[in-house]
C-alpha cells in the first residue's frame, strides 16, 4: 500500500511543475498579466501566475534536493509533504480550471465620474455598431455632433469593454432601449454641436505641428518629423492635443486603453513623448512640452498645436477676406488622407473627433472651391477639390464642381487641372 502511495505521489511530483508550467505560458500568451506584475492594479491572473511561479520553483528545489541527497531518508522526508492537508489544498488551487472571463480591475477613474453597470456583449455590441453607423450618417449629413462629456466618456469605456471579442450579425435587431446608460449615450451621439462663434485660437508662437488628417505626425516649422519609440506615445500626444479641457491621466487612460495599465507603463509612455518632442527642438527640455506633476493633470504645452486649429484659422480668415486665401489653401493642400489614417484609433471614431475633422475640410474644401471656380483660380480649385474627395472619396457636390470646371474649361478652350 505504501508503495502504491509512493509512487502516486512521485507522479505527482512530475505533473504539478508541468501542469504549472502549462499553465504559466497560457497566461503569458493570452496577455492577461495587466502591465507589471504585483503592481497597483494586480488582477486574478496575476495571482495564479505568482502561485504558478511558486509551485514551479518549489518543484525545481525538490527535485534538486533529491537529486544531491543519496539516501532514502531524504526521499521519505519530503514525499510525506504531500500527505498533508495543506498540501492537497493548495494543488486544488493549482489544478483549478483557469477562467477565461476574468473581472477586469478599473483604476484610476476620473474624480466625480460615476461607475456604469454591466453591459451585455450583445447589447454592448449593438450599441457599437449603432454608434459608428450614425457617424458615418453625421458626415453624409454634414451634421457635427457634439463633443461627448467625461462621464459620457465613461459610459462609452465600459460600452466597449462589454462589446469585446463579440460580433453582432444584425445590429438593428438589438433592443438597446432596455439599457439607460445606453439610451443615454446614443442621446449624446445625437447632439449637434452648439451654433457658436468660432474661437479662433492664436497660432503665432507654435513650435510644432499634430497633422490629423492622415496618419498623426508631429513636425516643427522647417518640416522635421518627430520621432518616437512607443506607438502610444504619438497617440497620447494627439490625444492630448485635442482634449486641452480634459488632459489628466485617468481621462487619457480610459480613451486610449480598454483595459487599465500599470502606473509604471503609462510613465514609460509620458517619458518617451516628452523626448520626441524634445529632441524635435533641441533648445526646449523635455519638461517644457508637458510639464512634470504629482497629480492627475497631465498638461501638454500650448506651443504643440494641432493642423485643424490652423485649418479652422485660415477659414476663419478666409471668410472674412477672400483675399487671405493662401493660408487656406496651403492647409487644404498638406490634407493627405482621412484622419487618422492607418491608426487604430477607436477613441476618435467613438466620440465624433474623426466625424468633426471630416466635416471641417470638406466644408473648408467646398468653400474654397466654389470660390476659386467663381474667380477663375483654378490651382486653388484643384487643391481644394483633391483635398475635399481624400478626406470623403465620391462626395456628391465636390465631384459636381469638379464636372462644372471640365465643363468650362472645355467651353472656353482650356484643357482642366481639376
Amino acid at each position: 500500500m505504501n508503495r502504491i502511495r509512493y509512487v502516486i505521489t512521485f507522479c505527482g511530483l512530475i505533473a504539478i511543475p508541468i501542469w504549472s508550467l502549462y499553465q504559466i505560458i497560457f497566461m503569458v500568451c493570452q496577455d492577461r498579466i495587466n502591465g507589471i506584475l504585483l503592481d497597483a492594479t494586480i488582477n486574478l491572473s496575476e495571482l495564479l501566475l505568482l502561485l504558478h511561479v511558486l509551485v514551479l520553483a518549489t518543484s525545481l528545489v525538490i527535485f534538486q534536493v533529491l537529486i544531491v541527497g543519496r539516501s532514502r531518508l531524504a526521499l521519505r522526508n519530503h514525499l510525506r509533504l504531500f500527505h498533508k492537508p495543506i498540501t492537497w489544498i493548495g494543488a486544488s488551487l493549482v489544478f483549478a480550471p483557469p477562467s477565461h472571463h476574468l473581472p477586469a480591475v478599473v483604476a484610476h477613474q476620473s474624480e466625480g465620474v460615476p461607475t456604469t453597470g454591466i453591459f451585455s456583449p450583445a447589447v454592448a455590441a449593438g450599441a457599437l455598431a449603432h454608434i459608428l453607423r450614425r457617424r458615418r450618417e453625421q458626415i453624409q449629413h454634414m451634421t457635427s455632433p457634439d463633443r461627448l462629456t467625461d462621464c459620457e466618456l465613461q459610459t462609452m469605456e465600459h460600452i466597449q469593454r462589454g462589446a469585446q471579442n463579440h460580433k453582432v450579425n444584425n445590429a438593428e435587431m438589438i433592443d438597446l432601449t432596455s439599457n439607460s446608460d445606453v439610451v443615454q449615450i446614443l442621446r449624446a451621439v445625437e447632439r449637434p454641436l452648439p451654433d457658436q462663434t468660432t474661437q479662433v485660437a492664436v497660432v503665432t508662437e507654435w513650435a510644432l505641428v499634430v497633422k490629423l488628417f492622415g496618419y498623426p505626425v508631429v513636425e516643427n516649422e522647417t518640416g522635421d518629423v518627430a520621432l518616437f519609440r512607443k506607438r502610444r506615445a504619438l497617440e497620447l500626444l494627439t490625444w492630448l492635443a485635442l482634449n486641452r479641457d480634459r488632459s489628466r491621466r485617468s481621462a487619457a487612460r480610459t480613451a486610449m486603453w480598454d483595459l487599465d495599465i500599470a502606473d509604471s507603463t503609462f510613465s514609460t509612455i509620458v517619458s518617451d513623448m516628452r523626448r520626441g518632442l524634445a529632441e524635435l527642438d533641441q533648445q526646449s527640455e523635455r519638461s517644457d512640452w508637458a510639464p512634470t506633476t504629482y497629480s492627475d493633470d497631465l498638461p501638454l504645452s500650448m506651443r504643440v498645436i494641432t493642423d485643424d486649429v490652423l485649418m479652422v484659422n485660415a477659414l476663419e480668415s478666409f471668410r472674412k477676406d477672400s483675399e487671405n486665401s493662401s493660408e487656406i489653401v496651403r492647409a487644404l493642400s498638406e490634407v493627405r488622407d482621412v484622419p487618422f489614417a492607418g491608426t487604430s484609433y477607436s477613441w476618435a471614431d467613438l466620440d465624433g473627433t474623426t466625424t468633426r475633422l471630416v466635416i471641417l475640410a470638406i466644408t473648408a474644401a467646398m468653400e474654397v472651391a466654389t470660390w476659386a471656380l467663381a474667380t477663375g483660380d483654378m490651382a486653388a480649385f484643384e487643391v481644394a477639390v483633391t483635398a475635399g474627395l481624400r478626406v470623403f472619396p465620391g462626395h456628391e457636390e465636390l465631384l459636381a464642381l469638379q464636372e462644372e470646371a471640365k465643363l468650362r474649361c472645355h467651353n472656353s478652350g482650356f484643357h482642366s487641372v481639376a
